[in-house]
């Protein structure tokens, strides 16, 4: 089963992670942070805080096929659980850059966090039948987003990104969201309590979706084609530092992500080849799932500015921030 690093909750856990570094979670200071180091072969080597998650094959396409080493970087991938233990280690200079929901990756900025968006994983897709994330109910219980009002929804994390698409899949197709009851609970645990009537639907993620239709649940709505098309499902980070001290190795870490984003989008058989060896995902599941959509073009500012107008909307953020400043490349 994968193994899914979904910022529990997304909002908390980053901004827990800028309290835990200004309480003296670790010891370096703006010089030394983010200090990376060279091999006999002259690449840097770089630690890059993720997931093994299909969200982020781009991360591990690039070190299995060299694409980092043509650029003269040699990556480890550090696996981190959240942006709580993330964040302090990349301002501290542990890691170099990290993935991060974009939520989360946002609301931190929108709290004076010295982070940079560098990149981006896997994107949202636009096609119904194309996305992996959906709103699953019990056959018969719940036939139009309309018969959610005064149910309960499961989603991993309270005030997190599955909460505000599924909101707006909900509003967008006819329904009532501020009706609905949304609670938080871990993916291992949803397809169970829609079963046993615990919860009334649940907003789930590949593998757990095709889990749930084996399991007899029934799709209600296909939830980010529906509300957030082209919105990344992950960002890269690095610190403010890292990227004034090291702008020729963030200009190559965020290159060289583009270029393994461009292979998935054309050739989606490799995101399950890649997945083999960097998920724990079964081939059983990896042969069946609905696979991310990975980008042809680098991350554009207006994708992360339309999730920003739903994070307005749904009281995740007061007003918009201006990314301008806060990205590697302001792509309009």
């Amino acid at each position: 089963m994968a193994k899914h690093f979904c910022s529990a909750s997304l909002t908390a856990t980053l901004v827990a992670g800028a309290v835990l570094l200004l309480t003296g979670c670790g010891s370096g200071s703006a010089d030394d942070a983010g200090s990376s180091s060279g091999d006999s072969a002259g690449l840097t080597s770089l630690k890059v805080g993720s997931s093994p998650t299909l969200t982020n094959a781009s991360l591990y396409l690039a070190t299995q096929d060299g694409t980092f080493k043509a650029n003269n970087l040699k990556v480890s991938p550090q696996q981190v659980t959240s942006g709580a233990q993330a964040l302090p280690m990349l301002l501290n200079g542990q890691i170099q850059f990290t993935a991060a929901d974009p939520l989360g990756a946002i609301k931190a900025i929108s709290e004076k966090m010295a982070v940079k968006i560098v990149g981006q994983g896997s994107v949202n897709a636009t096609e119904a039948a194309k996305d992996s994330t959906v709103l699953v109910v019990a056959p018969g219980e719940v036939t139009s987003v309309a018969g959610l009002s005064g149910r309960t929804v499961a989603v991993n994390a309270l005030g997190g990104l599955a909460e505000v698409a599924a909101r707006a899949a909900i509003d967008a197709k006819g329904g009532t969201s501020k009706d609905v009851r949304f609670v938080e609970m871990s993916f291992t645990q949803m397809v169970a309590a829609v079963e046993n009537g615990k919860v009334d639907g649940a907003v789930l993620n590949e593998p757990f979706v095709s889990q749930a239709r084996s399991a007899g649940l029934t799709d209600l709505v296909p939830v980010m084609s529906t509300s957030m098309p082209t919105v990344p499902n992950s960002v890269y980070l690095t610190s403010e530092s890292y990227a004034k001290s090291h702008p020729e190795v963030v200009q190559a870490f965020s290159e060289s992500l583009d270029t393994a984003n461009v292979t998935l989008s054309k050739d989606p058989a490799k995101i399950r080849e890649v997945a083999a060896e960097s998920t724990e995902t079964s081939a059983e599941d990896l042969a069946k799932i609905v696979l991310p959509t990975f980008p042809d073009q680098p991350l554009s500012r207006q994708t992360l500015d339309d999730l920003q107008t739903l994070m307005v909307k749904y009281g995740i953020l007061d007003s918009p921030v201006d990314l301008s400043s806060y990205m590697l490349v302001a792509q309009p």
